[in-house]
């Protein structure tokens, strides 16, 4: 018997009130040699053992089923990814463990990489077990189960309702439409979708667009405006607005005006000067002048005959006019309310802004081609723009329903950088992965568009128009 033993023995007689006396040295000698005491010593020392440990195992096991852990809220038909780490988890005692999800969830557990991944396809709350060994228990050891909760929220896109407009209404137009057309050496696509907001309450969706491009004379026209939500029948007024500045442009193409600009132009090529750049942009103001004007007064006579106001006509107006020369490319543009146009060349990453957006003083505010003073005392003639630039990657016209979440301010329509994320977003670089092949039929480039103006943006649901000349 060792000497621990026979502490032990001694310690347990004392306890109990038997201690042995000094006399009994002998006595406690012989009694300690004794096989059946040896046999019931050990047996008292692994029962206490066994008992210290199996405590020390159920204290370690409650630990790690006391410990919280915060699984990231999932979100359905959104990339899940969460790396399980249990020694960053704060479980230092984890060995051997798995995971156990519904497989209907969408998302499952990859052991190789310890991670929870997937896309999923429920909402709601759910209940997840991590099945668990301590580090020394063996393979062959029961698993232990800790649950854990798991919050997959809806899709937002999912609470939208998506209520069809009503088809009987005299100046109804399609919630979606696009159209694709060749533009010189160039490909022009443009893309306008009714905004969830109007769609949940199924109103109709107020944007526009219009476009053409005359083989012959090589000029094209781009053409976007976004009717003004508080006007009843803005939806018209931005329709009026864009075919009246094409078929405004197209007139101009058939008359004698059409020689004075381009002997303007040519000149301005050859001699840059500012007296011949003068000369070009009085001739754009002119001309782009008429093209604005004629618009706002086939607004007005729409008005006039339907026993309505211009302002429940109200309408943005965007347009450009674009010529490619031997120098490079004219363009020139109009623009009177919110939304943007730039000329961006993706291998300097360098944008120009063909203008200023009328954002007005508070948020909502903006300037409409209908209002009586746009024309007034030349006041329009700060609204047009013209550019000569050798080579440009895209030229792009928005409303607001664009400009609004990729820029979010009018100082961000000034940087560069802004209008490069726009295209590398154009280009796939988005949550979703939606991307727009601009080396695809038209037809493909066409529905690509459509489907990236689908984005998800919080906040921003109004109707999304985009032209771009690519």
């Amino acid at each position: 018997m060792t000497k621990h033993d026979q502490s032990f023995i001694e310690s347990l007689l004392k306890l109990k009130g038997s201690a042995v006396r000094d006399n009994q040295q002998a006595l406690f000698q012989q009694f300690i040699q004794e096989e059946q005491i040896l046999k019931a010593v050990q047996v008292i020392i692994k029962t206490q053992t066994d008992i210290v440990e199996s405590w020390k195992e159920r204290s370690m096991i409650d630990d790690i089923l006391q410990k919280h852990i915060m699984l990231p809220n999932g979100r359905v038909n959104k990339a899940y990814n969460f790396t399980f780490d249990p020694v960053a988890s704060g479980l230092t005692e984890m060995g051997d463990f798995e995971w156990q999800i519904p497989a209907e969830l969408g998302i499952a557990f990859d052991e190789a990489t310890n991670t929870i991944a997937g896309t999923p396809k429920q909402q709601g709350e759910f209940i997840l077990s991590l099945l668990f060994r301590l580090k020394d228990h063996p393979a062959d050891k029961p698993f232990s189960e800790k649950k854990i909760h798991l919050v997959i929220n809806p899709d937002p896109k999912s609470l939208w309702q998506n209520l069809p407009s009503d088809q009987q209404d005299k100046y109804w137009q399609p919630d979606s439409a696009a159209v694709t057309l060749p533009f010189g050496n160039r490909k022009l696509v443009i893309a306008s979708k009714r905004g969830r907001s109007h769609a949940h309450e199924g109103k109709f969706r107020d944007d526009s667009f219009g476009c053409d491009f005359n083989t012959e004379k090589g000029w094209g026209i781009i053409a976007v405006a976004d009717g003004a939500g508080s006007a009843k029948y803005s939806r018209k007024g931005a329709d009026i607005a864009c075919k009246a500045a094409v078929n405004s442009f197209q007139e101009l193409l058939t008359g004698d005006k059409i020689a004075g600009l381009e002997d303007a132009i040519n000149t301005y090529l050859t001699d840059p000067s500012e007296d011949s750049q003068k000369k070009v942009s009085m001739q754009f103001i002119e001309q782009l002048g008429k093209l604005a004007f004629t618009a706002q007064g086939k607004i007005k006579q729409e008005a006039q005959e339907n026993g309505a106001e211009p302002k429940d006509y109200a309408t943005t107006l965007i347009f450009a006019l674009v010529k490619q020369y031997p120098a490079g490319y004219v363009i020139s543009s109009f623009w009177v309310g919110d939304g943007g146009i730039g000329i961006y060349q993706d291998a300097t990453g360098e944008a120009f802004v063909m203008g200023t957006p009328d954002s007005g003083e508070f948020a909502g505010q903006t300037r409409f081609l209908t209002m009586s003073d746009i024309f007034a005392n030349g006041a329009y003639v700060n609204r047009i723009r013209f550019k000569v630039v050798p080579d440009f990657t895209a030229l792009l016209l928005m409303t607001d329903g664009l400009t609004d979440p990729k820029f979010q301010t009018d100082a961000n329509l000034q940087k560069s950088e802004i209008w490069r994320q726009l295209w590398q977003d154009l280009n796939g670089a988005n949550e979703d992965g939606t991307k727009v092949n601009f080396a695809g039929s038209p037809e493909e480039v066409k529905e690509c568009l459509l489907s990236w103006l689908d984005f998800w943006s919080p906040g921003n649901h109004d109707d999304r128009t985009i032209a771009i000349l690519y």
